[in-house]
């Protein structure tokens, strides 16, 4: 929305719109609990999904990074904000995510990073003030996938027709392995596919404003005095 609305105002107020949008869909949250060699909490099973994802991703960035040295470091900066929410501390997370933000924008001063970054920081404001704002809190908490049924759940129906793995089984039984998979490359198709198409696509910062011409004839520079 950065890139393609003119208008900063509205560009902000779409970023923190489509936050309740991509809520509704399976990311990291979403994912179900793990025990296997001792007890995995849902924190750090998101932690280590997300180190694959990164992992796995840091070729993608390079890419990126050669065709569009913006987009490469908008894509750093992408990441680092992601790790915010892992600290359980939310006044340190308003502090991280400042901070980071402030450093990014010191770091250069292309016009296309200056409607970036504080779009991203508009995308991800829900979850830091829906705990200070309760209206705010419901709509989002009706709008985040919170269902009983986990993608591994949908493949072994699917698969087999049954579901209801037991804990320590999941990360053993294939359809919940393909439900990690699954879960995996939406979250890889929902980052770098955007960041692809930043690539691609022409901001509204780089589209000169077109400034009326005089006319010639009007002006009377061809016109035999």
């Amino acid at each position: 929305m950065a890139c393609r609305v003119r208008r900063l105002p509205v560009a902000l107020a779409a970023a923190f719109g489509l936050h309740f949008v991509c809520d509704f869909f399976y990311h990291f949250e979403a994912f179900y609990p793990l025990s296997v060699l001792g007890p995995w909490d849902l924190e750090r099973t998101m932690f280590g999904l997300f180190v694959v994802l990164a992992v796995l991703g840091a070729p993608l960035v390079v890419w990126i990074a050669r065709r569009d040295r913006q987009t490469g470091l908008f894509a750093a900066y992408s990441f680092l904000l992601s790790l915010i929410p892992f600290d359980p501390n939310l006044d340190r997370r308003v502090l991280w995510a400042v901070a980071l933000s402030v450093l990014w924008l010191a770091l250069t001063r292309h016009p296309e990073m200056r409607r970036w970054i504080p779009c991203a920081v508009a995308a991800y404001l829900p979850d830091l003030i829906r705990h200070w704002i309760p209206v705010l809190r419901q709509p989002h908490e009706w709008m985040h996938y919170d269902s009983q049924l986990d993608a591994g759940d949908w493949v072994s129906l699917l698969v087999t027709g049954r579901w209801r793995i037991g804990i320590n089984d999941r990360i053993f039984d294939r359809s919940y392995q393909a439900g990690y998979a699954l879960e995996i490359l939406f979250e890889a198709a929902l980052l770098f596919g955007c960041l692809y198409w930043l690539t691609r696509c022409r901001s509204v910062t780089d589209l000169s404003p077109v400034h009326d011409q005089a006319d010639p004839v009007h002006e009377g520079s061809l016109v035999r005095e």
